[in-house]
């Protein structure tokens, strides 16, 4: 710990410039009627943009200010550089990650700000994240801008989503209910594949490593005339580190096609496509239970989303979309010698939806902007579950075995209209959003969600001051309603508000440093309760509205190009995080004051990178990085309940990547790379939640050839 204070406090004194785009970057002189026509190759275009992409020193110069100013969607909903936005949204991109070798989203999150994710244990078990203190279930995660967070749970499981054919990941921090309505509490994760571009080109990764490692990536994308495609096919396997049963698989395919009809109108088509087998060694975390040799679960993932934006004019752009999701997870556990419990679960789950919206420029008022929107969702879970387990109890009665049945279909209507007012002010040296959501439920009725933002860029001192409220929402998943045996269908949405505040100063061209304040509060918090033992409530523990949380917090993110080629950046969270409970009786044995599980008082990360290009010969590449991840004290479910909650201590990780582009042109083939990363560097013994440890040393090393 002393070692890590000693390297924050460096980077501090020295604040950094960043590899990975952070949140608010410097101020740009471009103002907000410039943005509409400077938005990247994946969003917005209109016809004055599509003519100057044919000129290659104006494309050159949008390509070089969209990587010092990158542009953003999420936090507004509108194309947008990332220093108008008054809320804190940190942008990786891809370069950053290929650079990492980071296969999964989850693994790229680790390294954001104010996020905290959790894997319960080997590679493909489930994978939660939480942004600023926030529960999973209160973080909204988007595919290519579609809710894809399970009805049955709330939260979205990122085990398995991969990094292939991804432009960027956006992750907004603080609530954004306004725009996006129920899980959008603690924040909001947006990935973003790509739009194909140029000549036909693909690219193919293979690697392998300890344990039967194996990743294999095909990587495609182009354009012919109006036509733009990409996609990527990768599949990986392991054996895992526990002795036995601890393999996973992972197949992921996912494509996306843009079609320019001509000069104001596009259609795009995205789909993808996730199957995973993960055994489950821990299936029964009971404490001494052995090792479970035959629990297994299957995972099945796919979304399509279709979608028409057309110009009308200058002024006016209209946006619709439909998509559907279905996630359906299947698992199984079997007798075995130690455990004689038999376990079997289905859960199909469906969301189908679509939106319209419009944006509006003023003609009349330079960097106004707004945005008016309609969206629809309709939700349907089914859950089909069969429990065994031996009563040992002491007689009578004998010892026999119980079976519990757990059944139920749920479905419900989810829509929303939302407003957005943008406008820029004293010749851009205020740059103002407000707006609201009415939120529309079949079992809740309405919610009113407002927030305002502002940035302001004062260009003479390289610096960005910003500030933004939200109010925001959750509508309880169908497990917290419907769940036999646990479900309370009494209770009530949880309702939040936050604001927050900072600045982004430039520090000359070599460093930069940003700091944010936050506060949250979520009112009829959702946790878990006591009840009187009977028909409706066997476990005496159900759902319930039992508390308050309030949430305060400190985002430090410094960087700095220490020399050429070598940079070093980081970030430090504190959070302070406290729950205010409502009168229900808590001196049960079974249960305590409900409070913060998982969620660490103090996270930090630094990535020291260092490239060097012409090395041995004219165009190859040296890359080579650490990744230092620190997450601190938390509380966390014991195994086996007594106490039923308890510290859990605080664990490191260290990353490494080392790559060498050779560069040397062939025919039909460029950028010939061989890598080699190796994750848990310093092989510690640690968990990231009880009754889960996590993976020891792994090394993955390949290569990877890009063809056109």
């Amino acid at each position: 710990m002393r070692f890590l204070i000693l390297i924050l406090s460096t980077v501090f004194a020295t604040a950094l410039y960043a590899p990975i785009a952070h949140a608010q970057t410097p101020a740009s002189a471009s103002s907000p009627a410039q943005t509409q026509k400077a938005a990247p190759a994946n969003q917005t275009r209109s016809a004055s943009s599509k003519k100057k992409t044919s000129q290659p020193a104006t494309a050159a110069k949008k390509e070089e200010a969209q990587k010092l100013n990158p542009i953003v969607v999420t936090a507004t909903r509108i194309p947008q550089p990332i220093d108008q936005i008054g809320t804190t949204i940190t942008v990786v991109e891809d370069p950053q990650i290929q650079e990492q070798k980071i296969l999964r989203v989850a693994d790229v999150l680790r390294e954001v700000p104010g996020v905290q994710v959790t894997q319960s244990g080997s590679p493909g078990s489930v994978t939660d994240v939480s942004i600023r203190g926030a529960t999973p279930s209160q973080t909204l995660v988007l595919v290519d801008g579609v809710e894809v967070n399970a009805g049955a749970t709330g939260s979205f499981d990122l085990a398995n989503l991969t990094t292939d054919n991804l432009d960027r990941v956006e992750v907004l921090r603080g609530a954004g209910g306004s725009l996006y309505g129920s899980q959008a509490i603690g924040g909001v994760v947006n990935v973003l594949s790509q739009e194909g571009e140029g000549p036909p080109t693909a690219s193919l990764l293979s690697g392998g490593g300890n344990r039967a490692t194996s990743q294999q990536v095909a990587n495609f994308s182009g354009a012919e005339e109006d036509l733009h495609y990409s996609g990527a096919v990768s599949y990986f396997s392991t054996e895992g580190f526990r002795p036995i049963n601890d393999n996973s698989d992972n197949l992921a395919l996912n494509g996306r096609l843009d079609y320019h009809l001509g000069d104001d109108t596009v259609l795009r088509g995205f789909a993808r496509y996730i199957a995973s087998n993960v055994s489950l060694p821990n299936l029964n975390i009971a404490s001494g239970s052995p090792l479970d040799p035959t629990a297994h679960q299957r995972n099945e993932f796919m979304l399509f989303k279709g979608e028409v934006e057309h110009h009308f004019g200058e002024n006016v752009l209209v946006r619709a979309n439909a998509y559907y999701v279905r996630q359906d997870l299947r698992d199984t556990g079997t007798p075995y010698p130690g455990n004689m419990s038999f376990q079997e679960d289905r859960i199909p789950d469906e969301t189908r939806g679509g939106l319209i919206e419009t944006v509006f420029t003023w003609p009349w008022f330079e960097g106004f902007r707004t945005l008016a929107g309609f969206d629809f969702k309709d939700r349907w879970v089914r859950s089909d579950g069969i429990f065994r387990f031996l009563n040992l109890g002491p007689p009578p009665p004998p010892p026999h075995f119980i079976t519990s049945i757990s059944l139920f279909d749920a479905r419900r209507q989810e829509y929303a209209g939302y407003l957005e007012q943008e406008g820029s002010f004293l010749n851009g040296h205020i740059l103002m959003t407000g707006g609201f959501r009415v939120d529309g439920n079949s079992e809740f009725g309405k919610e009113v969600s407002p927030a305002w933002s502002v940035a302001i860029p004062i260009t003479q001192i390289s610096t960005t001051l910003r500030g933004s409220y939200t109010e925001g929402f959750r509508a309880p998943a169908f497990d917290e309603l419907f769940f036999p045996g646990f479900g309370n269908p009494n209770l009530k949405p949880e309702i939040s508000s936050e604001w927050d505040g900072g600045f982004t100063t430039n520090l000359g061209e070599r460093a930069s440093l940003t700091a944010t304040y936050f506060s949250r509060r979520v009112k009829n918090l959702i946790v878990t309760v006591p009840c009187k033992v009977g028909p409706t409530c066997p476990f005496g523990s159900e759902a319930g509205n039992a508390s308050r949380v309030d949430v305060q917090g400190v985002e430090v993110v410094p960087s700095l190009t220490i020399a050429k080629g070598l940079t070093l950046s980081g970030n430090v969270t504190v959070l302070d995080e406290t729950h205010v409970n409502a009168p229900l009786p808590f001196a049960s044995a079974f249960l305590t004051p409900p409070r913060p599980l998982r969620v660490a008082k103090h996270t930090a990360s630094a990535l020291l990178e260092y490239v060097r290009s012409g090395n041995f010969l004219p165009h190859d590449k040296f890359n080579a990085n650490v990744n230092y991840i620190f997450v601190g004290d938390r509380d966390d479910l014991t195994v086996s309940g007594v106490p039923p909650i308890a510290n859990h201590s605080a664990y490191n990780l260290v990353n490494a990547v080392v790559s060498y582009t050779i560069g040397i042109p062939l025919k039909h083939v460029s950028n010939e790379e061989v890598f080699a990363r190796v994750n848990n560097l310093m092989d510690r013994d640690y968990s990231q939640a009880f009754g889960f440890k996590a993976p020891t040393i792994n090394v993955l090393a390949g290569l990877k050839l890009d063809f056109e």
